[in-house]
């Protein structure tokens, strides 16, 4: 067994309006004045494990992002290595 980490960084899908990012751009405009400040918002999640070889941890962990993480009508999701 190998041990494997890897980072998975979900966010919103480009087509869907991110509240979250929208109040945040407008909590910095009213810190400081920036122009064309774009903000998205997403939630970064690392998990540590035990596994046979490489092509079972991207297994394990696509099924994790998949089933657990994301939710794939709304949301994208990367693995980080």
């Amino acid at each position: 067994m190998e041990k494997f980490k890897a980072v998975v960084n979900v966010k919103l899908k480009d087509t869907i309006k991110d509240v979250k990012a929208q109040t945040l751009e407008q909590a910095i405009h009213q810190l400081m004045p920036i122009k064309n400040i774009k903000c998205r918002v997403g939630t970064r999640y690392l998990i540590e494990f035990d596994a046979n070889d490489k092509k079972e941890a991207e297994k394990i962990v696509r099924t994790i992002a998949d089933e657990i993480l994301s939710n794939s009508v709304i949301e994208e999701y990367e693995i980080l290595w």
